[in-house]
């Protein structure tokens, strides 16, 4: 076999593997779910477009009988959750999503493919099966994880109105807590110009940073898709910590970072924390450029050590009154 062959060997097992698979567990066609109490066959043909798949035939074994099942499920369901809703919805799916399985699988090929090369055409065949076999578990995690991100959603609009004070007792106690938000600026751009690969080692790289450069009194650090959430006793040590990680990010050849900081009431809850102070800080965070750091006048009175130039009073989605915004000088 020649080397242009040598190459693509992996990548044809790895095709016929998915081929395989794919079909075997699709039995169940848009007509039927039509018949079953499911959406039409055209709007079932509109939702999957709005998933960025393309629209099956009426009687093509397109759907799994789970698959079917929430179909039906989300028809019945339309005066809770109109079909206008979903459209909207599923074209955020399918496009996070088809990230989610681009950057999955370039790294597991980069990982696994220089093995695949010396393996022979037999075990070739196994590892591809192999990826195929991590979805369900995929599935489950992906699964997961939106759940739990679905109830911090829910929590948060619970609690957006909710007034807060020290001292209210039982499940609403809220408590003093400064939070420093910290993402990559233009990080969109840059993985589509340098690649997924690039942009995962970017998103590495900033992980590192953060864990090194946050601090030891930080009392959470979670991650926020290409960002960060920490939370810290007091505004002077989420200031400094977010100053640190812009510094230690700073280059020009990759996206640089931007932060804000506010200090505020907010109610820990399952080791995270719920509230306007967060939702506050969260939405704070686009004013700031590249390599900026943006707070609100509390965190300014209380880190008068520092140098601060006024950015105006700004109106902020989700806050009924204009927030004053303050930008670090460095």
């Amino acid at each position: 076999m020649d080397d242009r062959g040598e190459r693509t060997e992996p990548q044809r097992a790895i095709l016929e593997a998915l081929v395989a698979t794919s079909a075997a567990g699709r039995t169940v066609t848009p007509a039927e779910i039509e018949a079953g109490g499911g959406p039409p066959i055209d709007k079932l043909g509109e939702l999957m477009l709005a998933f960025g798949l393309p629209a099956p035939d009426a009687h093509e074994h397109a759907f799994t009988p789970d698959e079917a099942e929430a179909m039906i499920e989300l028809w019945r369901r339309n005066d809770v959750w109109p079909f206008e809703l979903a459209i909207q919805v599923s074209r955020i799916y399918g496009r996070l999503l088809a990230r989610i399985a681009q950057a999955s699988v370039q790294l597991w090929v980069s990982v696994v493919e220089p093995g695949l090369r010396e393996q022979g055409r037999d075990a070739q065949s196994a590892e591809a099966q192999s990826l195929m076999g991590l979805l369900p578990v995929s599935d489950a995690l992906l699964a997961l994880v939106h759940r739990r991100w679905l109830e911090r959603e829910a929590a948060q609009v619970a609690l957006r109105e909710v007034p807060l004070t020290p001292d209210s007792g039982g499940p609403l106690a809220a408590i003093e807590v400064s939070f420093l938000f910290c993402d990559l600026k233009d990080f969109t751009a840059f993985a589509d110009r340098q690649g997924d690969a690039a942009a995962v080692r970017i998103i590495d790289r900033f992980a590192a940073v953060v864990t090194h450069e946050r601090g030891p009194d930080v009392r959470l650090t979670k991650l926020l898709g290409d960002g960060f959430m920490c939370s810290y006793p007091n505004p002077e040590l989420a200031v400094e910590a977010g100053a640190r990680i812009i510094d230690a990010m700073r280059g020009p050849d990759h996206p640089g970072v931007h932060a804000s900081v506010h200090h505020g009431l907010a109610i820990p809850r399952e080791g995270d924390y719920f509230g306007a102070a967060v939702n506050l800080t969260a939405r704070l965070l686009v004013q700031a450029d590249r390599d900026e750091l943006v707070a609100t006048r509390i965190v300014v009175e209380r880190c008068s050590s520092h140098r601060w130039e006024p950015a105006g009073a700004l109106r902020i989605r989700g806050i009924s009154h204009d927030v004053e915004v303050f930008r670090l000088l460095r």
